[in-house]
């Protein structure tokens, strides 16, 4: 990959969470010779950045972004997400984990300096990741990365969403039933580790093409997830009564589905770039983060194995 001179810093709501990290970051970048770029935002939170190794952006993340070779968020999964969805396809963003899960991240905290050394000799990967287009009942439309999410309505009432497939040449639409639930989850690849895993939903590699639909709290026993092709468009509607559904992008609230509304949701192109300093697969980070180790105190004996010893009738009890 192309070595990075330029590089733009968001950090962890929190100043306290990352304060530390920030400032070995401004004493290697400017070893390395690398520009840091922050938003006034960031420089407000961190005082270390008003330094000469950092040139600040009056705007946003994305106006602050611009003409950056990359950026480092040092934060958690969704601090990143927000980053990716600013940034769009055209600046990778590497990730340091100062949340809870990390599981976007492409370096430990505990590395920072050779994240950095990496990210300015060039020796880093990029992922890309496709996201989700959706058009909100024809008033406008936005993206994701992760998932889209309808939910709320009515505290103690279930929703009642229906749903269809339309196929990518446009000539079937296949009705798919209406499902009585807390809400519905649509996510890509990449998503499907979040809110579509709590709900028991398929996990699907990264390279994996296609579009998890998940159910959050269905009350049926008919209600199973479905990978959608990848050129498939689904279409939910709100079918119930009363309260209007929220309708999440990444975890942040993009608008309302009122009672009749019907949103559409697509996979697009690529949404985002994702930049990792470390080697470690899709498969050993989803083991390393959602896997729950198994430890055994002696050899492990294969039930075929096993001798079972006679049972006495008259006794019940085992011979020795």
């Amino acid at each position: 990959m192309d070595a990075v001179r330029r590089l733009l810093l968001v950090t962890h709501r929190d100043p306290s969470v990352a304060g530390p990290a920030v400032e070995v970051l401004c004493a290697t970048a400017e070893r390395l010779g690398v520009e840091l770029v922050a938003s006034a935002v960031e420089v407000e939170k961190h005082p270390a950045l008003g330094g000469s190794c950092a040139t600040v952006g009056d705007g946003s993340t994305s106006d602050a972004g611009e003409r950056c070779d990359a950026a480092i968020v040092l934060a958690g999964d969704g601090t990143l997400l927000r980053t990716l969805a600013q940034l769009g396809p055209d600046t990778p963003a590497l990730g340091v984990n100062f949340g809870m899960l990390g599981f976007l991240s492409g370096a430990s905290h505990d590395a920072l300096e050779s994240a950095l050394e990496r990210l300015a000799t060039g020796n880093y990967r990029v992922v890309e990741l496709p996201g989700l287009e959706v058009d909100l009942a024809g008033r406008g439309g936005t993206t994701a990365v992760n998932d889209v999410v309808a939910t709320g309505g009515i505290t103690g009432r279930v929703n009642e969403l229906g749903w269809r497939v339309l196929s990518a040449d446009g000539v079937s639409l296949d009705e798919m039933g209406t499902v009585a639930c807390d809400g519905m989850v649509l996510a890509t690849p990449v998503g499907s580790t979040a809110y579509n895993l709590s709900n028991g939903g398929p996990v699907l590699a990264w390279g994996v093409e296609g579009t998890v639909v998940s159910f959050v709290a269905p009350h049926t026993l008919a209600a199973r997830p479905l990978i959608v092709a990848p050129k498939d468009e689904v279409e939910v509607q709100h079918m119930g009564r009363g309260a209007p559904l929220k309708v999440l992008a990444d975890g942040v609230q993009v608008g309302r589905l009122q009672p009749g509304e019907t949103l559409r949701v697509r996979r697009g192109g690529v949404r985002a770039r994702l930049a990792f300093v470390d080697d470690t697969s899709f498969y050993a980070r989803y083991r390393d983060n959602f896997a729950v180790p198994m430890h055994f105190g002696g050899p492990r004996v294969r039930a075929s194995d096993r001798v079972v010893a006679p049972v006495d009738v008259g006794t019940g009890s085992v011979d020795a």
